[in-house]
This record gives structure tokens, sequence and C-alpha cells, in this order.
């Protein structure tokens, strides 16, 4: 009897711990996660990275001089420590972009078919594999030298930090190898998974000219570091990038949390911290900028304006007026985006056939032989856009024909003709803008002269994130040093010309 009770006791004291233990167990969570399912988590994570307009992530957007701050004017005068926007970038790209694409690749890798042939498995494999290549391109871009060979590994809790120019190279052999494995005439994610560019063969088609002009854009990147190299890359690609019509965009939902991030940093927010700037505005319509600002005069009106902003509200007749860059703007007395574009499932633009053609025109001009003049380049990329935003072809052969548009007397350098009007086309498209800056140094942007707080002029990288220097300090001191000083002054190494 005593035997008995000793082993019922202890079934019962076995029985109430595997209770315990089960109260431990989230009944909620997944309990098993889809290499779709974290790619396409992590493309939302990394599209909403590159098109928010939180002071917080991305401040492209002041710092390219399209928007003016109301109530907070630090963001458009430079200030990038108070947000702490290098700290919240680094976390937001290594932690739930490219950690995550590692791991849907992973997945894929080894989860079974289930129902799919072997070459679309092998083209979601590709489709992830672009797409880390273009989050690391946007790591470089944003600091230069970063962890790269070490990150993403819980071997290597202090990763050193690899060269910039050494990273950007091997980012184009992935690009590369990662082309090779598309077979065009499968599809690629399943329905559901992809919100670019679909789960279709010709989606895959459309992964296959964005890699291009992805590689297009990267070769011309370092044309001042590595002309060469340059050459090479921007020629091999140039044949297979978008063509006319063609427009990469994510495409949000009507309900939150999968909707449009602009929409929900200008309205879902409530606030009213944004303006257009007096830079745009004056550059798309006649009339007589300060001459610091004089980017491009014009005897008609940009038809782009009329979509890109609204008139003062309550103005008699419309009027469309910009903020002053740098300054606290009142929010009633300036023209603000037009609300077309603040919709929650509005798709937004990651890359299109205008900038293409504007990177084409580019590659003319430097000697690449990759097909076209750069007037004819030049003129599509102009009327793509136009007619993109809602203008009409005659409207857009009209604004060309102007004297100031005209690519035969438009500006005497190309760099200002090309980097002028890619300046007007890239609308809310904040680091597209940057890029395009950096490389062609126009338009010409200055630092707000009455407003300058932290650096005196645009910057033209993020310092690197503040956590580095207590958590990594030898290999961010090494970085630093290497790189001539951690200071948005400090020019990644593709950026040799900036005036």
């Amino acid at each position: 009897m005593k035997k008995l009770l000793i082993f019922i006791s202890v079934l019962v004291a076995f029985s109430a711990c595997t209770k315990l233990e089960d109260l431990n167990v989230n009944t909620k969570d997944f309990a098993l996660v889809s290499g779709e399912s974290l790619y396409n988590g992590a493309t939302r994570q990394f599209i909403n990275q590159l098109s928010t307009e939180d002071v917080n992530l991305n401040v492209t957007l002041m710092w390219m001089q399209h928007l003016a701050n109301t109530t907070y004017p630090q963001e458009s005068q430079y200030d990038m420590t108070t947000r702490g926007i290098p700290n919240a970038t680094s976390n937001n790209m290594y932690r739930l972009v490219l950690n995550n694409y590692k791991e849907a690749a992973r997945l894929l890798q080894t989860q079974p078919l289930a129902g799919i042939s072997q070459a679309q498995r092998d083209n979601q494999l590709a489709i992830v594999e672009i797409m880390t290549v273009f989050a690391w391109s946007y790591i470089v871009e944003n600091f230069g030298d970063m962890p790269y060979t070490q990150a993403l590994d819980y071997k290597f809790p202090s990763p050193v930090y690899d060269d910039g120019l050494t990273i950007y190279k091997d980012l184009i052999s992935r690009l590369n190898s990662a082309m090779g494995k598309l077979t065009l005439t499968e599809a690629g994610m399943p329905a559901g998974y992809d919100n670019i560019f679909g789960g279709t063969a010709q989606g895959t088609a459309k992964w296959y000219r964005f890699a291009n002009t992805l590689k297009l854009r990267m070769g011309l990147m370092l044309y001042d570091v590595d002309a060469g190299y340059s050459r090479t890359i921007a020629e091999a690609a140039a044949p297979k990038v978008f063509a006319e019509g063609d427009v990469m965009t994510m495409n949000y939902l009507s309900a939150s949390p999968n909707q449009n991030q602009q929409y929900v940093d200008f309205v879902q927010t409530g606030r009213d911290d944004y303006v257009i700037t007096s830079n745009i505005i004056d550059a798309m319509q006649p009339t007589t900028p300060a001459p610091q600002y004089s980017i491009l005069s014009v005897t008609i009106t940009d038809p782009r304006l009329a979509f890109y902003a609204i008139p003062v509200v309550g103005s008699n007749p419309p009027v469309y007026l910009g903020g002053v860059q740098g300054a606290s703007n009142a929010y009633q007395s300036f023209s603000h985006v037009n609300p077309i574009h603040l919709v929650a499932n509005r798709p937004w633009i990651i890359m299109d056939y205008t900038e293409a053609e504007f990177l084409l025109a580019e590659a003319v001009e430097r000697g690449f032989s990759v097909g076209g003049t750069a007037e004819v380049h030049y003129n599509n990329a102009v009327r793509s856009s136009i007619v993109y935003w809602g203008g009409t072809t005659s409207q857009a052969n009209e604004y060309l024909s102007q004297p100031s548009v005209a690519y035969a007397t438009a500006f005497s350098d190309w760099k200002q003709k090309i980097g002028t009007q890619a300046w007007l086309a890239y609308w809310l498209r904040g680091n597209t803008l940057w890029n395009s800056y950096r490389r062609l140094d126009y338009p010409r942007l200055y630092a707000p002269t009455a407003y300058k707080q932290q650096i005196n002029k645009v910057p033209v990288r993020l310092f690197y994130p503040v956590g580095e220097q207590t958590l990594n300090a030898a290999n961010y001191q090494a970085a630093s040093a290497k790189i001539g000083g951690d200071s948005p002054l400090t020019r990644i190494f593709f950026d040799k010309n900036l005036y």
C-alpha cells in the first residue's frame, strides 16, 4: 500500500509539473514560420524604412529639400542626434530586414516544395537574395564601411567593419549570381507573399529587370572610384533594365498595419508636421527665387506641380507657396503634399523606368556603350515622369521645349541637366534623391544659412550608430579613423566630387 501511494504521488507531481510548464507556452504563437512569410515581412519593413517620413527613422526628403518642417525644424537643420536616426536605421536594417532575409533563405532551402517546382523554389531564393543585396546596398550608401562578413552571426558579438567598396563589389557579384538563378518562365513567391511584382512568371521577369536596373545604378555609383569597373557593370546591365511602363512599387493594403507608410506618417498620426519647400515649388513654376536657390527657372508651370502639391488652403486665386528650408513654417501658410499620395493603399515607387532612363543618360555621358543618346534617354525620363504623375504627353513635350529644360540648352554641365530633372522627378523618394545628389552633385543644395545648428552643409552620410561606441568600441574607433572621422560630412568612398 505504501509503495502504491508513493507511485501515485510521483504521477501526480509529474502531472502537475507538466501542466505548470504548459503555462509557459504561448499558444497564440506560430508553431512554424515559412520562408515566404519571413521574406514578406522583411520586405515590408525595408520598404517602410525607405518610404517613411517619421523623423526618428528617415529625414532624407528634408535633407533633399522637398519637405520642410513646421513645429520642429531640427531635422531640416540636419540634426540626426536628437532623434537617434542612425541607431534606428541600423537596428531596423540588421535586425528586422537582413536577419529575416537570412532566415527566410535558410527556411526556403529546407522546407518541402509543397506542390511547386524546384525552378520556382530557386526563383524564390533568388528574389530573397536580390532584395538582400538591395538592403545591404542601402546600408553601405547610408553609412559607408559597416559590419558585413561578421554581421548577423552570434559568434561575432563585436563584428569588424568591412571596407565599403569591397562590400559594394561583392554585392554586385551576389546580384549577378542571383539573376543567373532566375528562370523567367517560372513563378516566384506564392500569391500573397510578393506584394511588389506578384508571384507570376511575368513578375519574375520584372524581378530580373529590377535587378539589372539596380546593378546599373550601383555600377554608376562607383564611377568616381573605379571607372573601368563601373563601365563593365553598367554596360552589362543596360540592355536588361526596366522598359517603358515598368514601375516597381510596394503595394499596400487599406487596413493597418499594412498601410502606405506615408499615409501613416502624414494622416494617421493626426499631425501637421510638413509643408513643401519653396526650393521645389519655385523650380516648378514661373518665378524669381532667391539666387541661392535658383535651381531652375521655367517659363511654364511644370505639369507635375498640381499632382505633387496643393495650393495654399483658402488662397484665391489658388497660389502654390513653399515653406522656408530649416525654419519653423506655419502649416496653413504654405502648400502641402497632394492628398492623392496620402491614401492607405496607395503603391509607393521603389524604382521605375524613369530612373532607368536617367541612369542610361548618365551612362552615355560617361562614355559607356549603352545605346541611344543622352538627350533621348533624358527626354524619355522626363516625359515618363510627367505622364506617370498625371500629365499628358503634349504637356511633357511643351515642358521639354523650354530652353531651361531642353537638353541642348538647359545647362552647360550634363550633370546639372540630369541631376536637376532627377531631383524634380523622384518625388517622395528621399534615398533615391540622396543617391542621385551625391553621385551627380546637382542640384546645388545648401544648408539653411539662418538656421545652421548641427553642420553647415547638406549631410553626405549617416554617422555611425551611437551604440557602437560602447558595444563595439574598438572596431568603431578603427572604422572611424579609417574613413577620416565619423562625421555627416565625411564622404563615402563613392562620393568624390561634391562641391
